[in-house]
């Protein structure tokens, strides 16, 4: 007969258990959900193995036609190259039925050939709400140990916060793709208004992510960068044609009008509320680095970071594009040019980590100026 310092004991144990894995759940959702799905994975592997002490642990991804596991992060000795096709196999079995699965001696079991090499297993479901992720497989438990019920809980507390992130990730990038797509028929439509401003957008893009990475800024900001560069002249689509398309030198009032295109385009994108610190990059990226000329009369700090990165991009590509008034610049004099603004129209430190590109890699050959 169990005496009540023996339940009180199993009892503080279980609330332990209980402690740990609230504790664990908590930290992954805060953790998962500022990382990308390639960083979520690395961190669900590491977590696998620091909480309940095993040899390997890996994380497989299920493609798009949810038919193969694909290895995405791991931790130990594991073949990261093998892809489990959709099969009647321990794996594919305990995602199908949703439930962890958990092996302790695997020589004595129908699996040994399936995973030679591993002595233990357990695998666990990697789930979102509406799609398989893929699954999470550990081996090796120290000094021979079995699994636990226990540990099965911690690892199911991972992987069912890991796939909820992951399906967030993947349903972010599913609307980001969208988005830029919409964006690029909008710069599509207000590139085919002008012949002189065809791949533009697309340059000044290119250029600006160069740049941001030079400058070692975040996969987040870069992506905001992206849809900023995208995004940087669509105030044109308010300018006239025939300011556009003119022939000719442009006069003082025409000159006026084609400035008004930042302040254009933060008009046309206010309702995307989302997307502020963009709007701010659109409507700023004109203004000159010591406050004496711009729109805005804005200098230094005052200036959003990714509008300075956009104002050395978009100066660069209209230096060394044809324009009706003039001829493009070879890309030694455009970089020249550049330099001697550094300070007055431009960041130093963003021109800067334009002269390291451009001296290194540069533009892609498609966008070679002479």
């Amino acid at each position: 007969m169990a005496s009540p310092e023996g339940d009180l004991a199993l009892t503080v144990k279980e609330l332990s258990n209980v402690y740990e894995e609230l504790t664990l759940l908590y930290r992954m959702s805060e953790v998962f959900s500022f990382l990308s799905i390639d960083e979520i994975c690395l961190r669900m592997a590491e977590e696998a193995v620091n909480s309940i002490g095993v040899e390997m642990s890996a994380v497989l991804i299920a493609d798009e036609g949810n038919q193969n596991l694909h290895t995405k992060a791991f931790r130990g000795c594991w073949d990261d190259k093998r892809v489990f096709p959709r099969d009647e196999g321990v794996i594919w079995k305990a995602i199908d039925s949703k439930k962890p699965s958990a092996f302790c001696a695997l020589a004595e079991t129908e699996h040994q050939a399936y995973f030679p090499g591993l002595t233990s297993l357990m695998v666990c479901p990697i789930l979102g709400k509406a799609r398989v992720m893929g699954a999470l497989v550990v081996s090796g438990k120290g000094s021979g140990e079995e699994f636990l019920s226990s540990d099965s809980k911690l690892l199911m507390a991972i992987t069912s916060q890991a796939g909820l992130a992951i399906e967030n990730a993947l349903l972010y990038k599913e609307l980001e793709s969208l988005l830029v797509g919409a964006i690029k028929a909008l710069v599509k439509a207000l590139e085919a208004s002008s012949c002189w401003t065809a791949g533009h957008t697309e340059r000044v893009t290119e250029y600006a992510l160069a740049i941001g990475r030079t400058l070692g800024v975040n996969a987040d900001l870069l992506e905001r960068l992206k849809i900023s560069a995208l995004l940087h002249d669509i105030g044109k689509i308010a300018t006239p044609k025939e300011i556009l398309n003119k022939n000719d030198a442009l006069d003082e009032e025409e000159w006026r009008e084609i400035k008004r295109h930042p302040l254009l385009g933060a008009e046309i994108l206010v309702e995307l509320q989302q997307f502020e610190d963009i709007i701010l990059s659109i409507k700023y990226h004109h203004e000159h680095w010591d406050g004496r000329n711009g729109l805005f009369k804005l200098k230094h700090g005052e200036i959003p970071l990714m509008a300075r990165i956009l104002s050395v991009a978009d100066a660069f590509d209209a230096m060394t594009s044809d324009r009706p008034y003039r001829s493009m610049m070879t890309r030694d004099d455009a970089v020249s040019e550049i330099v001697s603004c550094s300070g007055t129209q431009f960041d130093p430190a963003v021109v800067d980590a334009f002269l390291i590109w451009i001296k290194g890699s540069g533009p892609t050959p498609q966008h070679q100026v002479s």
